[in-house]
């Protein structure tokens, strides 16, 4: 993974997930890409994984360049760069999975790490909105077509046929180019003979919005890339949710699959600081609340994190405690929302009070 200190949270998350879901015979060894080494404070945080989930480690490792360059998706930072020095940064490992931090891994990774990718680059799961640009932005992006297009989110890498091939040296060339969808854009370019696809379960995007079906379907993208048995396969049992979308479960409780990743969040390590920094505006966020009542809803929760500061406990009590807490706390929103909205509104006057906006 890959994350600067304000998407530590987020990818706390996404560890806990992987860690919670892994096989008993699983054991996995967590790169953390980053710009400049987190705080101490921090850094104990994702390091407490290691006691927390025996036979796994984690470290972090420092990665230079791209402090420049261009990023044109409004929710990446630079640090999604990085992915595109894999191959030299670890020289020692011939295949790695690539995670974004806005995921979820609901099953044990052994299933995506043993797919086949000798004779690939790269094995991800399409990329549906792209499959059905013309042929013209193709050529003026550098592709011969969008038909191998695919997410980088979630990649299963060859790292060794890459060493092999200098694609390195490729990637970063292209990376001062300044492309729509920057180094995902880089990694489709550069790699395109060398592309394998997967099942969608391995990297279900909320971005189609899978959990409206109509909806999903309606689109001919979708309709081109993924079949119904495979979609259906997605649903019923997802590897990996992907938030690949502006709408981020920790800013919208009303996001698909939000309910999921803040059960993973009761359980990080970070909870405290989530429940604080996120719960209150996530909430507001599905509700459309006014500004009086988003304070009135983030004093409620802020004392969460005062209860959890300063507290040792054992994971079995934070789940107890802190996940039963932010259930109440999502599925009592449109109430308390409810209740404050008629609380601030008063009986008519001879001038009445304007309502706040």
């Amino acid at each position: 993974m890959a994350a600067d200190l304000n998407y530590a949270k987020p990818m706390s998350v996404a560890i806990t997930s992987l860690l919670e879901n892994s096989d008993t015979d699983t054991g996995y060894d967590l790169r953390i890409l980053v710009a400049e080494e987190f705080p101490a404070e921090v850094r104990d945080q994702f390091l407490s994984f290691e006691g927390r989930y025996p036979g796994n480690t984690v470290s972090f490792v420092v990665v230079d360049g791209f402090a420049d360059v261009k990023v044109s998706t409004s929710h990446l930072t630079a640090p999604a760069y990085f992915r595109l020095k894999l191959p030299d940064l670890f020289p020692d490992v011939d295949r790695i999975i690539y995670l974004d931090v806005d995921t979820i891994i609901e099953s044990d990774l052994s299933q995506l790490y043993t797919q086949d990718v000798d004779d690939v680059y790269v094995a991800a799961v399409p990329a549906a909105a792209y499959h059905v640009r013309s042929a013209e932005a193709a050529q003026a992006m550098g592709l011969p077509s969008f038909d191998r297009y695919v997410n980088s989110g979630v990649m299963l890498m060859n790292l060794k046929r890459m060493r092999e091939h200098g694609l390195v040296e490729e990637f970063l060339e292209l990376s001062s180019r300044g492309f729509d969808s920057d180094d995902q854009d880089i990694i489709n370019i550069v790699c395109y003979d060398g592309i394998r696809h997967l099942p969608l379960r391995f990297n279900l995007m909320t971005k189609y919005g899978p959990k409206n079906v109509e909806e999903f379907w309606s689109r001919p993208a979708v309709q081109r890339v993924w079949s119904r048995d495979e979609y259906d396969d997605a649903m019923s049992s997802p590897v990996i949710i992907h938030f690949a979308d502006k709408r981020k479960p920790w800013m919208d409780v009303s996001a698909d699959f939000a309910e999921r990743w803040w059960q993973y969040a009761a359980m990080s390590p970070m909870c405290g600081e989530i429940v604080a920094v996120y719960l209150a505006d996530a909430v507001a966020a599905a509700a459309g609340v006014t500004s009086a009542v988003r304070k009135r809803l983030r004093s409620r929760v802020v004392s969460l994190e005062q209860q959890l500061q300063g507290r040792d406990q054992e994971l079995a009590d934070t789940r107890r405690s802190v996940s039963f807490r932010i259930g109440s706390l999502m599925t009592s929103g449109p109430r308390v929302i409810r209740n404050s909205l008629k609380r601030d509104v008063r009986p008519s006057q001879p001038q009445p009070r304007a309502l706040e906006k």
